[in-house]
């Protein structure tokens, strides 16, 4: 693999937008570039900054002519780039006189595309090919190695076994395929969104990619939209086929059914799907993968057993409500997926006859009660997500307690739910040494069902926390901050009281010591664990193993940290000594009522490798401080993004966050008692929603970007030199401009020209308000000033758009 440990993520849109800045993110235009821009693109993708300039400068004019063949588009550059990524110029030279760029069968916009397909070894092209038979823009890394496993497009690593090792194995083919993944990522062959997903998990390919996909693969696999047409060379065997827009029952081709060979079958945005009758599955006895996710499909018909080739099945959100016994019989599965199937009440004993099976995905499927016994005997598990801790002292369930879980030792991914069940379990996890994600579970005594989509929430490994990002200045309001703020606030705070003072009730003494008694008990997990998460632990102290002065040298590798619902929990462990923690996620802490320095532990660097920290909905926290930590220990030294949301009683933040040198973005929601933001070496944008005791921000020079809504004791906004884009949502009730932005206006007007960065100004507000900003009115004078202005209502019915140079005004508002 020639894949970089760092990839560089290319950002392309066709609109201006304020993108986050980031040392791996470039932005640029989707329109065709010139030489210079192209090359500059180039250049950056293919040598990631390694190189000295004169070097680099040896491939210019190799370089440009490269980009000229690729039309000057990004896209076509960014795969070029993926092909030459720090290759000598004989390489370069190999591409620009490839033959093809000038393959007739080939369309023109995909030939260079084509050659970043070509460069692939042998062993990827079919893997990047499958990828093309999903036409929807998100996919999940994960399943598509499993699927690529199942098609047996990964081969054994035979070797490589160390055996001078003891502990140390041959890569599996699920660590291949990540592997894979990652290099498809690293050619710009596929694309992720790491403001959303920082781990990389999903993906999506971009049309052209597909398009030259379909074509590469139309021999053998074709995405066919039910109803049209099915144009099939019936002399050619399909063997992949993917279905969208299927009526209520399932009919295939009578070419598919013909030949006999179909080897995967993927049903895409069929939701109204229900029925699959005996004689399809009967017609595909060479079937390896069959997908029917989102589906609506209530029954999966007995003859399912006899499919005795299926290794991947996926009944994800599907209405089943029962699996046939017969699925017992499917020796070869590996791949078993009926995570959120909301009607699924058990699963029938014989799933312990299926010693294959690797990966089992169970989560968030609520009338499931247990696992049944016997399920640690299928050793080969690789993924096991969704296990429930039986009903101890029950005679009508047949659950598992933890210890059936003492044999799995090739397990790297485990979740662990209904651990309020538990009794003992201290070995549960000792035989793991490759475990890579952990899920530790608890359910609330008195809760009458399982909150799944909670649960699928927080397991996200950050690709949800661009809800906290949404940029406030693209236009695309709802009015839904508007609302009066101290309505709203009474109403949430007496909320917030009856919701804790709910929950406290929900846990025993006896069982907050027994749910700390069972984590003391349990193993430590392995030092390998790259993921983990905490949901609605009930003790009042982290287990022993989260406390320890030596928690750096416990997890060494752990990455990505989530603590969520802890009701009874008052302190935090010394997480800042976690040397390559990048997210932590702490939400519905609600016991929690200060955070101080204990938070960052004794090292030189607290939280040296966190890029996302995010408090969520913590109603008793009050005080953040790293008091007493000396001026020599750095603190978050890379921290990029912080968001704290539903804190409603955090009074200030800490002083020393100004030590945060790489800070890019600060988002505050629901934040009511926070008085100030100043002195804060924050590098792009500022978001502050219902800050409703907020006064000041200050003294953030380096500010590029700033978000204002609901926060009407706002008196002051200076020391922000280099704003360049200011957004204000307005309460229903404001007829004027606040004066803190008069203010900032006046400072903008008092710099010189050639140094004012205030470009673009962005407010949502009344009619009234708007009207008084409208040419010639009383408020003209004022706005004039800044180059780019939108002002529109709550509804975006009316509106004003003004640009200074060159001049443009236009406005839309009732006659009356």
């Amino acid at each position: 693999m020639k894949c970089a440990a760092s990839c560089t993520v290319l950002v392309t849109s066709r609109k201006e937008q304020v993108v986050t800045l980031m040392k791996a993110t470039y932005i640029y235009p989707v329109e065709k570039m010139n030489d210079e821009s192209g090359w500059n693109l180039l250049k950056h993708l293919a040598f990631e900054g390694e190189g000295d300039e004169d070097q680099i400068s040896s491939f210019e004019e190799i370089g440009i002519k490269l980009v000229y063949k690729c039309d000057g588009l990004p896209l076509a550059i960014k795969a070029i780039a993926g092909v030459l990524y720090q290759q000598n110029k004989a390489k370069w030279e190999e591409v620009l006189q490839s033959d093809a760029w000038n393959m007739d069968q080939i369309k023109e916009e995909l030939r260079p595309l084509y050659l970043s397909y070509e460069d692939l070894p042998s062993s990827l092209k079919q893997c990047f090919l499958y990828c093309s038979l999903y036409p929807q823009k998100d996919m999940y890394s994960k399943e598509i190695v499993q699927f690529w496993v199942a098609e047996g497009l990964i081969m054994d690593e035979q070797d490589k076994l160390r055996r001078d090792l003891p502990t140390e194995k041959q890569r599996t083919k699920e660590d291949i395929g990540e592997e894979i993944y990652r290099e498809l990522l690293c050619r710009n062959l596929l694309e992720v969104d790491v403001d959303l997903d920082m781990s990389k998990s999903f993906f999506s390919m971009h049309d052209h990619f597909r398009s030259l996909g379909a074509h590469l693969m139309r021999e053998e696999g074709i995405l066919y939209r039910h109803g049209r047409e099915f144009k099939g060379d019936d002399n050619i065997k399909i063997r992949r086929l993917s279905i969208s827009c299927m009526g209520p029952k399932l009919v295939l081709p009578a070419q598919i059914l013909r030949q006999a060979c179909l080897r995967t079958l993927i049903l895409t945005d069929s939701p109204k799907t229900k029925t699959i009758e005996d004689s399809v599955l009967q017609a595909l006895p060479c079937l390896r993968v069959l997908d029917l996710t989102k589906t609506s499909i209530e029954k999966i018909p007995d003859c399912i057993g006899d499919l005795l080739h299926l290794r991947y099945l996926d009944l994800d959100g599907t209405n089943i409500r029962e699996i046939p016994t017969t699925i017992g019989n499917l020796v070869n599965l590996l791949s078993l997926n009926i995570s959120e199937c909301e009607f699924l009440e058990r699963l029938p004993v014989s799933i312990t006859k299926l010693h294959n099976l690797r990966w089992l995905d169970m989560r968030d499927s609520p009338m499931l009660t247990h696992v049944p016994k016997g399920i640690g005997k299928l050793e080969n598990f690789y993924n096991l997500e969704g296990f429930m801790v039986g009903q101890n002292g029950s005679a009508s369930e047949e659950g598992c307690d933890l210890e059936e879980l003492k044999n799995l030792s090739e397990l790297r991914v485990l979740s662990i739910y209904r651990l309020e069940r538990a009794e003992g379990g201290a070995s549960a996890l000792a035989n793991m040494p490759f475990l890579m994600e952990l899920v530790l579970g608890w359910k609330r005594p008195d809760e009458e069902e399982v909150d799944a989509k909670a649960d699928e929430e927080v397991e996200g490994d950050g690709k949800d926390d661009g809800d906290a990002d949404k940029d406030m200045g693209d236009g695309d309001y709802d009015g839904s901050g508007a609302e009066d703020e101290n309505e709203e606030t009474e109403k949430e705070d007496e909320n917030e009281e009856e919701d804790s003072e709910e929950e406290d009730k929900g846990w025993s003494e006896e069982q907050i010591s027994k749910a700390e008694r069972i984590c003391n008990e349990m193993t430590q997990p392995s030092s390998t664990i790259f993921d983990l998460l905490f949901s609605q632990y009930p003790g009042r102290q982290f287990p022993i193993w989260m406390q320890s002065s030596s928690l750096a040298e416990s997890f060494p590798n752990l990455t990505y940290l989530k603590l969520i619902r802890l009701p009874c929990c008052t302190k935090l462990p010394p997480l800042g000594t976690l040397p390559q923690l990048k997210y932590l996620r702490i939400e519905s802490a609600t016991a929690i009522t200060t955070i101080g320095s204990q938070f960052l532990g004794s090292r030189s660097s607290a939280f040296p490798k966190l890029e996302m920290l995010q408090f969520q909905d913590m109603p008793s926290w009050e005080e953040w401080t790293f008091n007493g930590t000396p001026l020599a220990v750095k603190l978050f030294p890379i921290l990029r993004t912080c968001n704290i949301i539903d804190c409603p009683n955090l009074r200030a933040l800490p002083e020393g966050l100004c030590r945060a040198t790489n800070f890019n973005q600060l988002c505050l929601h629901e934040t009511y008692e926070l008085g100030e933001i100043d002195n804060l070496a924050l590098a792009y944008r500022l978001e502050v929603t219902n800050g409703i005791e907020l006064k000041k921000i200050s003294n953030i020079p380096s500010l590029r970007y700033l978000a204002v809504n609901g926060c009407p004791s706002l008196e002051c906004v200076e020391n922000l030199g280099k704003l360049q884009h200011l957004a204000l949502i307005c309460s229903e009730e404001t007829e004027q401009l606040p004066q803190w932005l008069l203010g900032l206006i006046e400072q903008h007007n008092n710099t010189a020209s050639t140094q004012r960065s205030l470009r673009k100004f962005e407010m949502q507000c009344n009619l009234q308000l708007l009207k008084s900003c409208l040419e010639g009115n009383e408020n003209w004078d004022i706005i004039k000033q800044i180059p780019n202005v939108k002002i529109q209502t709550f509804s975006s019915q009316e509106f004003m758009f003004y640009t200074k140079d060159p001049y443009n005004y236009d406005a839309k508002i009732p006659s009356n």
